[in-house]
């Protein structure tokens, strides 16, 4: 739901929301209407959540995500860097993602904090990891693209000229309400998983990471996000007991973005090429 929908007053500038950096929760938050934007969480009466992932693409471990997505048959929005799709090492998971049916939204390009106090470096950012996305899906031969209008800003930190830039630039601002520092080295699968079950209710968001920054430290296995896989594979299960379902990001918002679009793309002759995975 938007944040005008959780009644905040129009003109409040200064709002504790998420968690930046180390723990430090602090969020600015623009004056008036711009807060109409920013989404947290669906709606509590309705029995489902969202699994989000960022600082993605991330090579093998983003394969093994996705892999796990599709054994328990639950969707995911990525939310990808510019700078790790320009690498163009990951062309066909983005394809893929696409193809799979899930969503993808942009988490900067740079992963930096800084370009988000000035409507100019926030809109640049913005621009450039839009165009690195539909460029990558256009070199993996997907001919309709879905349209990228999804920002979760780094640290989900945000300024009132960052919100400015999104909302010129057409993104809606997605962040979370659940988040279990699954990116610390030493926890394992079933302590990520039993924190976020210790706190998931109807309508909440869930922030995984499957990269670590613009960091790509092995393109032959996964390295930088060694468990976020195997969290999927316990929590999904976890999820459908306590009658939760994982739904499309759009779904669980009431956001009217659509998911990624199925799979149109045509080989060289013209035949539509086969669904299996990339």
């Amino acid at each position: 739901m938007a944040a005008r929908a959780l009644g905040l007053p129009p003109a409040t500038t200064l709002l504790a929301a998420c968690t930046l950096v180390v723990g430090c929760a602090g969020v600015l938050l623009p004056e008036g209407d711009l807060l109409r934007d920013v989404y947290l969480r669906g709606s509590p009466a309705i029995p489902t959540v969202a699994l989000t992932f960022d600082d993605g693409p991330n090579g093998r471990c983003t394969e093994a995500v996705l892999d796990a997505l599709r054994d328990v048959g639950a969707p995911g929005a990525f939310f990808v860097l510019g700078e790790n799709v320009a690498r163009g090492h990951d062309d066909a998971l983005l394809a893929r993602m696409v193809r799979e049916g899930h969503t993808i939204g942009v988490h900067s390009e740079t992963h930096g904090v800084r370009p988000l106090f000035l409507r100019g470096a926030t809109a640049e950012e913005l621009g450039a990891a839009r165009a690195a996305v539909d460029a990558a899906l256009a070199r993996a031969g997907i001919l309709e693209r879905p349209a990228i209008t999804l920002f979760r800003p780094p640290f989900g930190f945000l300024t009132e000229a960052a919100a400015r830039a999104a909302r010129e630039a057409g993104f809606d601002i997605v962040e979370w309400t659940i988040s279990v520092r699954d990116w610390q080295a030493r926890r394992r699968p079933e302590e990520i998983a039993d924190a976020i079950l210790a706190r998931v209710r109807p309508g909440d968001v869930i922030v995984l990471h499957d990269g670590d920054r613009t960091h790509h430290r092995s393109l032959e296995r996964c390295r930088d996000r060694l468990h976020v896989a195997a969290t999927v594979r316990l929590l999904v299960p976890a999820l459908a007991a306590r009658g939760l379902r994982p739904a499309p990001l759009a779904e669980v918002l009431g956001l009217t973005v659509a998911p990624a679009s199925v799979d149109r793309s045509r080989d060289a002759r013209g035949r539509k090429e086969s669904g299996g995975c990339v």
